[in-house]
């Protein structure tokens, strides 16, 4: 019984104060982004990655169950882990859709030949671009419908790939964390692989969507009535995008070769991709900010 009490008791203290827990969850991912920026911390690159996924997995899991329930962010959670891993096996055995490449020691054990993390990854700014999609819009207050069934996956898988255009390079050509094996254009990437993943997670958001609407699922009015949780996944999705920012004002001069030996000046690399940020990721952030602020509806 006592066992009992203190469960029921930190369940308690958990829903109570569940909004400052997610804040916090933002403050970390903003550390990490700096701190992952700098050269001093490339030897533990792969470690803050793993944070960085796990933190953003947490918060999908907590600010999604208001949103969603816990049943149907199950099937979204389990939807997102099947087809990423059929998509990333598909393509390290054939290359499509993506292209050539394979994932090296830096993150963690696989499950077959890809990283166990991999999954969650893809969930945890899968549910970020899937909220601010329905910002954009203007699908705060509304289940998904016929007229929302293609509009809401397909801007939100276009907010994904802004994401891995802003991270690509850096992760493969200069942290390892997978290689391209043929190199690529793209300091290293193939531009296959930016196709690879607008296929891969339209595909995901479409079978969300496609659930959800069966379902007829009621999101939680008293939640989105407010304008802090629709803030909350913004500005996560902010701090994702600080580390391309911060990496290009601290980069220094030096080079990097690719699989296929080409040589790529490290700044140019960084800069370009802290441009990539600004006009993609940080738009976006932009507008959902203020077409949240500027809702009437919301207080």
């Amino acid at each position: 019984m006592p066992y009992l009490t203190k469960f029921l008791y930190w369940i308690i203290v958990f829903n109570k104060n569940r909004e400052s827990i997610l804040w916090l969850l933002v403050a970390l991912s903003v550390v990490l982004s700096i701190f992952g920026a700098m050269p001093s911390a490339a030897s533990i690159a792969g470690s803050l990655g793993i944070i960085g996924t796990l933190a953003r997995l947490l918060f999908a899991l907590m600010h999604g169950s208001q949103r969603l329930g816990w049943r149907n962010l199950g099937m979204v959670f389990a939807i997102t882990c099947v087809i990423s891993w059929c998509y990333e096996s598909l393509s390290i055995a054939t290359g499509f859709p993506f292209g050539h490449y394979v994932y090296t020691a830096e993150l963690g054990p696989k499950l077959g030949t890809v990283p166990v993390m991999i999954m969650p990854a893809y969930f945890g700014v899968c549910y970020l671009a899937w909220v601010l999609a329905h910002v954009l819009l203007d699908k705060l207050d509304r289940q998904i419908d016929s007229s929302s069934l293609f509009a809401i996956p397909v801007i939100s898988a276009f907010i994904m790939v802004m994401w891995d255009m802003s991270i690509d390079p850096a992760s493969s050509t200069v942290k390892h964390e997978w290689i391209w094996q043929d190199g690529g254009s793209y300091f290293g990437v193939p531009f296959s692989n930016f196709l690879g993943w607008f296929l891969c997670v339209y595909t995901v958001f479409q079978f969300w969507a496609i659930y959800l609407m069966r379902t007829k699922q009621i999101e939680n009015s008293s939640l989105d009535s407010r304008k802090s949780s629709w803030y909350l996944p913004i500005f996560l999705y902010g701090s994702i995008f600080l580390q391309s920012i911060m990496a290009a004002a601290l980069t220094t001069n030096g080079t990097v070769t690719d699989a296929s030996s080409q040589v790529w000046p490290l700044k140019a690399l960084y800069e370009s991709l802290g441009l990539v940020s600004i006009f993609t990721m940080l738009f976006v952030i932009c507008l959902a900010f203020f077409k949240v602020r500027n809702n009437p509806n919301l207080h």
